[in-house]
């Protein structure tokens, strides 16, 4: 039969597991964000081989639109730079979190050790 945990771990489990979730969302997000940031890089870079005066499409919707070469850049690069500092954010958020879950990691690890001093599988101090 499964042992009842004690509140206050279970208090700190709780956490570690919104950490966790919260870490894994924002994990998805930035990776988000990098996989536009790649695809944006790549449409630059086969921009800047095309002479100046080019016409290139753009899609908008279910459309193609004739964009001049320049004005596309331009969308381009205010994209890339508001992405670059998202990413900079998330990879910072994503720091400061993975810090704060091994913080409380260990927390709950001693926590166990002061409940559990054998390991789990022994019967809890009387109190």
């Amino acid at each position: 039969m499964a042992e009842r945990l004690p509140p206050e771990v279970q208090t700190q489990l709780v956490k570690l597991q919104q950490l966790q979730s919260q870490l894994e969302r924002l994990s998805y997000e930035k990776s988000v964000i990098d996989s536009e940031l790649r695809e944006i890089n790549k449409v630059l870079e086969e921009l800047s081989s095309l002479p100046a005066d080019t016409s290139v499409y753009k899609v908008v919707g279910n459309l193609l639109v004739k964009k001049d070469k320049s004005s596309v850049e331009k969308e381009l690069n205010d994209r890339k730079e508001i992405l670059e500092l998202r990413s900079r954010t998330y990879q910072k958020q994503e720091d400061i979190l993975k810090k704060q879950f091994e913080d409380l990691q260990k927390k709950v690890n001693d926590l166990l050790q002061k409940y559990y001093p054998q390991g789990p599988s022994s019967s809890p101090p009387k109190a």
